[in-house]
Order: structure tokens, then C-alpha cells, then sequence
């Protein structure tokens, strides 16, 4: 009784280590493809699920290269190759599936290569894994020629012009005209001395003008502040400008010596015109040569500028009576 006993504990122990050795070594469940077969193009997903023990590794080349070097005339291409996802792990044994999508472009029944799969055990040597490839079948577009007619060739079609097209173009144009009229009635009615809309342009006479800008450049109070050249230059172009406006000479363009001698045929008071003369040449020194005039020469040029201007307009208002 004891043998018999001992002889059914040994047998026992031996299938259960015999079922442990079995269901740790490398193993396929399965090897699909998502379907039988495709049209020239279209896409396939191939899937395997392999059995490894837990601690074991596996390594899949990529199908791309192995395709390259297949010599069975497989005209398959790889769009994504090989991604191994851990199903589970479950009694010390790991189950991955291997995915990968394929296509072909060329039609035919092709038996695709093997993929080259390594097991790496954790305590033996590596091992590749064999297992039996499924067939593809890649089949064309049927073209039914038993009700074909070849057809001539039909020249670009040539599509009406819509209004939605036109109207960009239309009011472009219309712009431009707009534009060039406003340009050209700005420009005659400048040279006529209106405004926009023709109306005339009242000016002030020059010596307005004059008498105006002087009393703004005294209020300013330059030359106190230190800004002696602002204020000569000030004066002496505003004086430039009156004498431009009233006796029609180039005064902006000529140097003060030269308006002066343009003046000389003018009939000017004497006292005047020769303190219009000494007024520019203390302004060019202070302009040109860092002179620094006094203080008493500051507090004269505002008025000898406007004696200078009233005496003028006087002088016109007086021509203009003996004319009448």
C-alpha cells in the first residue's frame, strides 16, 4: 500500500512539473489577418499573440527589412510596422500580441514571409520562434467592357462670368476714377487759391501775418531761456516772409546781404531799413559765429522787426491814396 502510494505521489509530481515546463516554453496562439483579402491600396492589419514565460523577453524584427531581403515575391508593403502590447500575465506566463498594418499595390495571392521572432529566457540561451504565415489575396478593380464607349476628349470647360466676379473689378474702377478726379480738382483749385469746394481762400496780407508771428515768437521768451539762434532765426524768417509777400522778392533763398541789395531800389525809410540792416547781421552772427548778443540787443529785435513792418504797410497804405 505504501509503494502504491509513493509510485501515484511521484507520477503526480511529475505531470505537474511536466504541465509547468510545457506552459512556460514560447508559444502562438494565433497569426491572423483582419480579413482574407483586399484591393489594390487598401489596408490590412496582421496580428499574432505569442506565450512567453513572465521574466523571458522577446525581440521582432521590423517586417520592413525582412521584406527587403525576401526572395519569395511577396510584393507586400509595411504602412506600420511591428507594436507588441502586453495582454496579460497571468500563473507566471505573458501573453503579447504583435500588430502591424500592411498594403500592396500589386495584385496576386502572396504567402507572406515569417516574421523573425527571438525569445530571450532569462536563464537559456536566446531561440527564434517559428510559426506558419497566412496567405493575402490582393485583387484589382473589375472594369466591365461589354457596355464601354470611348469618349473623345473634351476641352477645358469655359464657365460664365458671374456678377460676384464682376463687381470687385467694377468697383476698383469706380475707385480710381473717384481718386484721380479728387486728385485733380485738389490741384486746380490750389492753383486757383480756392478750397475744396471753389470757394476762394481768403489770406491775411502779409503784414497780418508778420505782426502775428512776431507777437508769438515774444510770448515765447527764447532768448531768456538761452535759445538765442531759435530766436534770431525766428525773427529774421518771419521778416523774410513779409518781405517776400510785399515786395515780391526771393528773400528765403537769398543770404542777408542779398536781400538788402534787393531792397535798395524800394523806397524804405531811412531808419528802417538800416535797422532791418543791422538786425541781420547781428542774427547771422548769432547763427553763424556763436556770437552772444546782450541783453539790450535781445529787447530790440522784436521791435525793431515790427517798426520795420508798420513802416512798410504805412508807406503802401500812403501809395495807395496818392494813387486814387
Amino acid at each position: 500500500m505504501e509503494r502504491i502510494c509513493r509510485t501515484l505521489y511521484l507520477a503526480a509530481f511529475l505531470l505537474f512539473v511536466g504541465m509547468t515546463l510545457t506552459a512556460q516554453e514560447p508559444a502562438v496562439r494565433e497569426s491572423v489577418l483582419s480579413r482574407d483579402s483586399i484591393l489594390i491600396g487598401d489596408q490590412i492589419r496582421w496580428s499574432t499573440v505569442l506565450c512567453i514565460a513572465e521574466k523571458d523577453s522577446v525581440y521582432v524584427m521590423p517586417y520592413s527589412q525582412l521584406l527587403q531581403s525576401d526572395t519569395t515575391g511577396a510584393k507586400v508593403e509595411v504602412v506600420a510596422d511591428f507594436k507588441i502590447d502586453t495582454l496579460s500575465i497571468r500563473k507566471g506566463i505573458k501573453e503579447l500580441e504583435a500588430k502591424m498594418l500592411l498594403t500592396s499595390f500589386d495584385s496576386g495571392y502572396y504567402k507572406l514571409p515569417m516574421p523573425l521572432v527571438v525569445i530571450n529566457p532569462h536563464n537559456a540561451a536566446p531561440d527564434t520562434l517559428s510559426f506558419e504565415m497566412p496567405f493575402l489575396a490582393v485583387n484589382t478593380i473589375q472594369v466591365d467592357t461589354t457596355d464601354f464607349v470611348p469618349m473623345d476628349i473634351k476641352g477645358q470647360i469655359n464657365y460664365p462670368i458671374t456678377f460676384k466676379e464682376v463687381i470687385p473689378w467694377v468697383l476698383l474702377g469706380i475707385g480710381v476714377i473717384l481718386l484721380a478726379y479728387l486728385l485733380y480738382r485738389y490741384i486746380k483749385y490750389r492753383r486757383e487759391n480756392r478750397d475744396f469746394f471753389g470757394r476762394p481762400i481768403v489770406q491775411d496780407p502779409p503784414h497780418i501775418v508778420a505782426l502775428r508771428e512776431l507777437d508769438k515768437i515774444h510770448s515765447q521768451k527764447l532768448w531768456q531761456s538761452g535759445k538765442e539762434k531759435q530766436f534770431y532765426t525766428g525773427v529774421t524768417d518771419t521778416l523774410r516772409e513779409y518781405i517776400e509777400g510785399r515786395y515780391g522778392v526771393s528773400a528765403m533763398e537769398k543770404t542777408s546781404s542779398e536781400i538788402m541789395e534787393s531792397l535798395a531800389d524800394v523806397e524804405i525809410e531811412e531808419k528802417p531799413r538800416r535797422e532791418l540792416d543791422e538786425l541781420f547781421r547781428v542774427a547771422d552772427l548769432v547763427k553763424f559765429a556763436k556770437y552772444v548778443p546782450s541783453v539790450g540787443e535781445n529787447e530790440e529785435v522784436i521791435p525793431v522787426a515790427v517798426r520795420f513792418v508798420n513802416s512798410t504797410y504805412m508807406k503802401e497804405l500812403e501809395e495807395e491814396k496818392e494813387g486814387k
